[in-house]
């Protein structure tokens, strides 16, 4: 099942600094798939992608290579590349490891926080609520994708952040494409996330995990039948 939504204007991709030509490329792709400026199940074309971003078949070759590992396209024959449709199972499936990776990595974030990331934390809520009064959702998901990397991250697990950054990108399109007909109040996306800090403040693993995860799956209380 794939789902179509209107969305509002997307603004200009962040300008970060990459290492290489390839990286630039993986963005810049990242970016207009997830915005849908390339739509799902469009074809992409090495040879036609690398004469419209002025450059060799290498580099776009790379960075499709990782869209793919991002699961944000499939390679279906030796040179045939196309945009991933995103599929409600699919996505409830994705949703229910990331709650499961989460939840195991807050309850030990819980453990080493100090209160200056939980700062840096409530500065991410701050943001994504100052993009959500600018209805502006590319910037909103992009602060929302941090917030949760940060804690896996403060985790100090290698492998659960493995384990989650594959999930990323698949999750921030999804985030994108369906948060605007489901959450109409933009700001109410970034305001969702505070019970998260507010446990992680108390040093509250078992309550950081319980609101993580809820946060999480939320929204399949609205897309359910």
């Amino acid at each position: 099942m794939s789902m179509d939504y209107t969305l509002p204007p997307a603004p200009k991709p962040p300008t970060p600094k990459l290492s290489s030509l390839s990286d630039q490329l993986y963005e810049r792709l990242r970016y207009e798939i997830i915005c849908e400026d390339i739509k799902p199940g469009e074809k992409l074309v090495e040879l036609d992608l690398a004469a419209r971003m002025g450059t060799s078949q290498g580099p776009v070759r790379e960075a499709l290579q990782r869209l793919e590992r991002d699961g944000l396209v499939e390679r279906r024959a030796r040179s045939a590349t196309f945009v991933t449709r995103i599929s409600l199972d699919e996505m409830y499936e994705i949703f229910s490891i990331r709650s499961v990776i989460e939840g195991f990595a807050i309850r030990r974030t819980a453990q080493k926080i100090t209160n200056d990331q939980c700062s840096e934390l409530d500065q991410l809520i701050e943001s994504m609520a100052e993009a959500g009064s600018r209805k502006e959702m590319i910037p909103l998901a992009e602060q929302d994708m941090q917030f949760h990397r940060r804690i896996v991250e403060w985790s100090g697990s290698a492998s659960l952040l493995r384990a989650w950054t594959p999930l990323s990108s698949q999750v921030q399109r999804f985030i994108v494409q369906t948060h605007p007909a489901e959450y109409p109040n933009y700001v109410e996306v970034g305001t969702r996330h505070q019970p998260i800090v507010d446990a992680l403040y108390r040093r509250d693993g078992d309550g950081a995990a319980t609101a993580v995860q809820a946060h999480i799956m939320l929204i399949w209380g609205k897309l359910a039948p």
